[in-house]
């Protein structure tokens, strides 16, 4: 029946949720497989968007339907999505996210989001905002997806930020945070980049910050730094691998701006040996270190523990 949504139950629903589930398609025909087979269907920010078959064509037309703190999900039907302008998720509460790859694939999402001319991909103004399972690539000199102050409870997970197709630019980053939002966990995301491009994440100053299970890589050109640190507090990077092939990356974790003591935990992070300075620029009382490890080269170098910030 029109209008009714039986994609959002407690059933076989993805993700489980007693909010509404608003599909939306990454062009203006587009296939499906159901019980008849595959067929097609059309898009249009005219369709109410709760059934696959009835999808929106735009993202940011399911951001204007989505209810604040009702468990509501946007699910973008797999392919390439290119919204004409920035996608505002400005609505607490909300998932955004791809169809997720087996056992959420990160390397390989599914669903992609184009970059968008001039501005950043995804800007986040809302609190308990998650994002999964989405291959997003910004426009050179602007973020894949950047963050507000307003940003609390953000959830990044399973996605994979392309800095590969946008040319290099010390002012494209993957994840920005612009602004003190609080709790923000980013984890199990591949960053990858061909050049001298921004940090892959720049925490900023939010706040009660972790970041855990990335791998950031680097394939061409030197980088400058896979993580930024700003004046902040609460941060936790752990169990993250930074490494280079063939090229080079010069800081993995950077902590320049940083002026608080005993603001960021670094525990359990890997630095390939092509990273010049596992961790570096932070004051002397400002990081607490521990379990860190640059990668040793042949079959019977294992590596040696990180004991000091350079």
């Amino acid at each position: 029946m029109a209008g009714q949504n039986f994609y959002a139950s407690g059933f076989g629903s993805l993700p489980q949720t007693l909010g509404n589930i608003y599909f939306v398609a990454p062009s203006a025909t587009y296939t499906i497989q159901g019980p008849q087979g595959v067929r097609s269907y059309s898009a249009s920010d005219g369709n109410d968007g709760r059934s696959p078959k009835r999808a929106l064509l735009t993202i940011n037309r399911a951001w204007d339907l989505v209810s604040a703190n009702a468990g509501d999900v946007i699910m973008l039907l797999p392919g390439t999505h290119s919204p004409s302008a920035s996608i505002t998720a400005d609505v607490a509460g909300v998932t955004m996210m791809g169809m997720p790859t087996g056992a959420a694939n990160f390397l390989y999402p599914r669903t992609t989001i184009a970059a968008v001319t001039g501005d950043e991909t995804i800007n986040v103004t809302a609190a308990n905002v998650r994002i999964g399972f989405l291959n997003i690539i910004p426009v050179t000199q602007k973020a894949a997806l950047d963050f507000s102050a307003a940003a609390n409870g953000l959830h990044v997970h399973d996605c994979y930020f392309d800095l590969n197709t946008p040319a290099a630019h010390t002012s494209t980053l993957g994840i920005d945070g612009l602004g003190a939002a609080t709790g923000v966990l980013i984890e199990r995301c591949y960053f990858e980049s061909d050049g001298a491009q921004g940090a892959a994440i720049d925490v900023g100053t939010a706040t009660r910050v972790v970041v855990q299970d990335c791998v950031i890589g680097n394939s061409a050109g030197t980088w400058a730094a896979g993580i930024t640190v700003g004046d902040t507090t609460q941060v936790t990077i752990r169990r993250n691998v930074f490494f280079c092939y063939g090229t080079a990356m010069t800081v993995g974790i950077k902590g320049a701006e940083l002026t608080t003591s005993n603001a960021v935990i670094i525990h359990d992070n890997r630095f390939g040996s092509l990273v010049t300075k596992g961790v570096d620029d932070f004051g002397s009382a400002d990081a607490e270190i521990s379990e860190n490890y640059d990668f040793g080269v042949g079959a019977t170098d294992g590596g040696v523990l990180v004991t000091a910030i350079t």
